[in-house]
């Protein structure tokens, strides 16, 4: 949803978790290349963002300010990503109309679910089908939906900080642009491949089906990897003056630092490894056992709906796919190969650049035509 305009270089704020992730880059249409020249993780008070909504404005706008500063980003144009329970999206199938009578057709069925709040509507028509009733032919379209309220709210944030709004998108959008082609992981090609997305994040987790370059299915599921960062903080503190055990250990905690939180990097979520300290393995435990069943029901509903191929491969990204072995742990549950999302063709990036945090950055620098 354009706020004003397109072109240039640009900071892009993911503002759909409290890990607020912030990227300066540009996108170049002619060969559909994405190029990040700057990223950073600006961690918020857990409340600070709501469901994708802002809840502390004052407290978000004084850390992108200091952020902004510390990495020296100078443009003001500026994009935000974010998702949340806001956030309305339907796939529908409409008449071959002119794009008028289509936009109208559109707000109607949107509007028709009884909702009462002023809502913004943006839609996508991908591709056509057959009416099996009527043998006419009709258009796929996706359509989103926002308040316009969550929309002015985005907009006042973004000029408190003298930056101007380019353009508002969701998460879901973002991915669907930036996985519209390209090989991954230098290896598979997502033109032909029938591929799973698992954005793990703090709070929440996102189920993505994407098959030869569209995401025919993503599913919000309201939980996220916290409680497992929180008990090895808690570990930590608890073994901060007492003799190192082999938790410590493998945290590489030492008495100095024993009140700073556990890097997720540091981590180890490997059923083996979690099995020598009961506290983290019951927090994983419980972590994977919500997540495996909704990640398996969602990809054969998938498989079954829009008879599509069985997935190749799972790709993880967001900060829960930081985790030391998740992907070893996870293939392990889902008996299917798991690998964490690292390399994109069309994108161009920095030295050392972890890609898996900044997925849905990448995807909303992306301007269609």
């Amino acid at each position: 949803m354009d706020l004003l305009g397109k072109g240039g270089s640009e900071l892009v704020i993911d503002c759909s978790s409290s890990d607020l992730k912030v990227a300066v880059g540009s996108y170049n249409p002619k060969n559909k290349t994405v190029s990040i020249e700057k990223v950073g993780v600006i961690p918020l008070e857990q409340d600070a963002i709501n469901d994708g909504a802002i809840a502390d404005s004052f407290g978000i706008v004084m850390a992108v300010k200091h952020a902004v500063a510390r990495l020296d980003i100078r443009c003001k144009n500026c994009t935000i990503t974010t998702d949340g329970a806001f956030v309305h999206t339907r796939d529908l199938e409409l008449p071959v109309v002119k794009a008028d009578q289509l936009k109208d057709m559109v707000k109607y069925e949107i509007m028709g679910q009884g909702s009462n709040r002023d809502l913004s509507i943006d839609y996508l028509v991908y591709g056509t089908a057959i009416d099996e009733e009527t043998n006419v032919e009709k258009l796929k379209v996706r359509a989103t939906a926002l308040p316009t309220e969550n929309i002015k709210d985005f907009r006042e944030f973004l000029k408190s900080m003298d930056l101007t709004p380019i353009a508002l998108d969701v998460n879901q959008n973002a991915v669907r642009k930036l996985f519209s082609s390209g090989i991954i992981n230098g290896n598979v090609s997502i033109a032909q491949s029938t591929l799973l997305l698992i954005e793990l994040s703090s709070q929440t987790s996102t189920v993505t089906v994407l098959d030869k370059g569209f995401p025919v299915l993503s599913r919000r599921l309201q939980f996220g990897h916290s409680n497992i960062r929180q008990v090895a903080d808690s570990i930590k503190k608890a073994q901060g003056t007492a003799q190192q055990s082999a938790i410590t250990r493998r945290l590489n905690i030492t008495t100095s630092d024993a009140e700073s939180s556990v890097p997720i990097e540091d981590i180890d979520v490997w059923n083996e490894t979690v099995a020598e300290t009961p506290a983290l393995q019951s927090a994983v435990n419980a972590y994977f056992k919500r997540l495996v069943d909704p990640v398996q029901r969602t990809a054969q509903f998938a498989i079954q709906k829009y008879h599509i191929d069985a997935i190749s491969t799972c790709f993880l990204y967001g900060s829960g796919a930081e985790y030391k072995k998740i992907d070893k742990e996870l293939s392990r549950q889902l008996g299917t190969q798991v690998e964490i999302l690292n390399s994109l063709s069309t994108l161009q990036v920095p030295r050392n650049f972890e890609l898996s945090q900044f997925i849905n950055c990448a995807g909303a620098l992306i301007r269609e035509a």
